[in-house]
């Protein structure tokens, strides 16, 4: 993109935009990930079929409309050509820059240019969308095979996993699923599991945590078993941690009840982007750089089971999905959308 785009922008500047930077900046900054990894071909499934960008099934709510998306897109699209404005007026040219090359990125994402990047709004609804549809095929096979458990949405918070806006660069959601996996293989934790990471924005910080559905027969005796694993407090954790202040939310570990598949959308959704742009604009930039380099598979977790759509299901109607549990040789459906074996 060149100068032409400045009345699009109101404040694009007239430099010309170079987009070799992304792969050659500094790690601090964002940079292109390599999608050259064990799932493109998923991702390549969902970016090449339109109809996930659109507004056919599933719906994720009124609010995450195809039209409201694009509006959003050009918000975030308007907050990094600003970012970059103040980083190049504070002399970080190669930060400018990068604000620059990914908000052209973002700018650019259309029908058959799709970018693929998580901190793209169309793209990351499409992301959801398809990972929405495979686990409620999947859920649904799998709780009949359950029939006297009950399915619940644990809500792992490690409340040492903080992260300042200036330390996103930290931020490797990719290897803190491992962590997280790690941490429930070796207590032993063993079980269907369809979960994912999100991004909260809490008292001047983020805060990273994860959404897992799971089936239980016992939900108190899980919440225990959980809080085991990962508690309050620690002795190893990083001396930078922030906690809240309030007691009440150094929570964690919390297990709801699901009373229907709506909690499905809800733990895809990564960051809550219509409550960042209403309550933190100002650090809103460093965390779309840190989501820019994420793969969208990064923030999957997956244990004892494996789901997938291909990207010709929503426009037929038609998901192959293959499912596999300890003993549950029953409820087996195909499948490749698939995120990962807990203790891989």
């Amino acid at each position: 993109m060149t100068k032409q785009t400045s009345k699009s922008h109101g404040v694009r500047t007239e430099t010309v935009r170079i987009r070799s930077l992304l792969s050659s900046a500094s790690p601090t900054w964002s940079r292109r990930p390599a999608w050259r990894g064990k799932y493109d071909h998923a991702h390549e499934q969902v970016t090449n079929n339109e109809n996930w960008y659109g507004d056919e099934a599933p719906s994720l709510g009124k609010s995450f409309t195809a039209k409201k998306t694009a509006e959003r897109q050009q918000e975030v699209v308007q907050i990094l050509v600003r970012a970059a404005k103040r980083a190049a007026k504070a002399g970080s040219k190669r930060l400018a820059q990068t604000y620059d090359a990914l908000a052209d990125k973002l700018e650019e994402c259309g029908p058959r240019h799709r970018c693929r990047s998580l901190a793209c709004p169309k793209c990351a609804r499409a992301f959801q969308k398809a990972k929405v549809a495979a686990q409620r095929r999947l859920v649904k096979k799998l709780a009949k095979a359950r029939p006297g458990k009950q399915l619940v949405m644990a809500n792992v918070i490690p409340l040492w996993m903080t992260y300042r806006p200036d330390h996103l660069a930290q931020l490797d959601i990719g290897k803190r699923n491992r962590w997280l996996k790690d941490a429930l293989a070796a207590a032993g934790f063993r079980r269907v599991m369809l979960g994912s990471a999100d991004i909260s924005w809490e008292q001047g910080y983020y805060q990273l945590h994860w959404h897992i559905g799971m089936w239980t027969s016992n939900r108190k005796q899980l919440k225990k078993r959980l809080k085991t694993i990962f508690p309050s407090t620690g002795t190893n954790w990083k001396p930078l941690a922030i906690f809240p202040k309030d007691k009440k939310y150094r929570r964690p570990v919390l297990v709801s009840n699901t009373w229907s598949l709506g909690f499905i959308p809800y733990k895809h959704k990564a960051i809550k982007l219509p409550d960042l742009l209403r309550r933190n604009r100002t650090h809103l930039p460093e965390l779309l750089l840190a989501l820019d380099r994420t793969e969208p598979s990064d923030g999957s977790v997956q244990a004892q089971a494996q789901c997938s759509v291909r990207s010709v299901g929503l426009a037929a109607g038609r998901f192959q999905m293959r499912s596999s549990s300890r003993g549950d040789a029953q409820s087996s459906v195909r499948s490749r959308w698939s995120c990962g074996r807990l203790g891989r």
